[in-house]
C-alpha cells in the first residue's frame, strides 16, 4: 500500500516521479540490492561513505517503530545480514533511524521509514556523544524498538559498531541530524543528500555489493514461495 506523494514508494512502484528516477534516469534502471515482499535494501543517495545503505519496508510506515507483529522477524534478521555484509566489505558499521511520526517532528523529507546501514569507523562514532545528550534506553534486543518508541512523536534509533541498540527520546530534530554528525566525524561537510546529482560513489556501492546480496535475494523467493506470495 503506497502513499500518495511519498518518494520512496513512487520508486519502488516503478513511477517516474521519484528523485533517483530523476537524477539517474533509468541508468542504472534500480538501485534496488535486494528486495522481499516486506522490504528492500538500496544505497542511499548523498552516499557519505562508500556502501552506506537504506533498509526500507515496501508498505508505506512513518516509522519502524510502527512495524507490524508479522514483518518484525525478517526485519531482524535482515538487519543482521546487511550489518555482515557490511562488516565483511567495510570492516565496522553503524546503523540509525530518525522515527518522526509526523512532519512536525522533523525529518529529512521523506517520510516513509527507512533505516540508515552505514559503513564507519569504529574509533570515530558518536554514541558517546549521543548517551551524554539525550535520554535514552539500551535495547534488550532489536525487536524492542516498537515497545520503547510507543508514543513518541520522535525519535531516534541508533546501533552501534558492536550491536548494543539505543532508543534516544530526542524530541524533535533537525533535518539530517546523524548524517550532519557522521559527516563532521569524518572532516566532511559533503552531508546534504537532497543536493547530490548522479554519484559514483552510489554507483560503485551498487557494483561493489550486488554479488553479496544474491543468496540473500534467493533466500527471499523461496521464503515467498514457501508463504505463497510472489515477488
Amino acid at each position: 500500500m503506497s502513499a500518495t506523494g511519498c518518494d520512496l514508494c513512487d520508486e519502488l512502484s516503478g513511477g517516474a516521479a521519484s528523485r533517483f528516477e530523476g537524477i539517474y534516469a533509468h541508468a542504472p534502471r534500480s538501485r534496488i540490492l535486494f528486495r522481499s515482499e516486506r522490504f528492500v535494501v538500496i544505497p542511499s543517495l548523498g552516499q557519505i561513505v562508500g556502501g552506506y545503505l537504506l533498509i526500507v519496508p515496501t508498505s508505506h510506515l512513518m516509522a519502524l517503530g510502527d512495524i507490524s507483529d508479522a514483518s518484525l522477524g525478517e526485519f531482524t534478521v535482515l538487519c543482521r545480514s546487511v550489518r555482515a555484509i557490511l562488516e565483511a566489505e567495510y570492516e565496522s558499521c553503524v546503523f540509525f533511524e530518525h522515527g518522526a511520526r509526523c512532519a512536525a517532528a522533523g525529518g529529512c523529507g521523506v517520510y516513509h521509514a527507512h533505516l540508515h546501514a552505514v559503513p564507519f569507523p569504529a574509533a570515530l562514532e558518536p554514541v558517546d556523544f549521543l548517551t551524554s545528550k539525550f535520554p535514552y534506553i539500551e535495547l534488550a534486543a532489536l525487536s524492542k524498538i516498537r515497545d520503547e518508541s510507543k508514543g513518541l512523536a520522535s525519535y531516534l534509533f541508533y546501533e552501534d559498531s558492536r550491536g548494543r541498540s539505543y532508543v534516544f527520546r530526542t524530541g524533535a530534530l533537525p533535518s539530517q541530524y546523524m548524517r550532519k554528525l557522521l559527516a563532521g566525524r569524518l572532516g566532511s561537510q559533503d552531508w546534504d543528500w537532497r543536493t547530490v546529482g548522479r554519484e559514483e560513489r552510489l554507483l560503485a556501492t551498487l557494483t561493489r555489493l550486488s554479488g553479496r546480496f544474491r543468496d540473500l535475494d534467493v533466500l527471499a523467493e523461496s521464503q515467498e514461495v514457501t508463504n505463497g506470495g510472489h515477488r
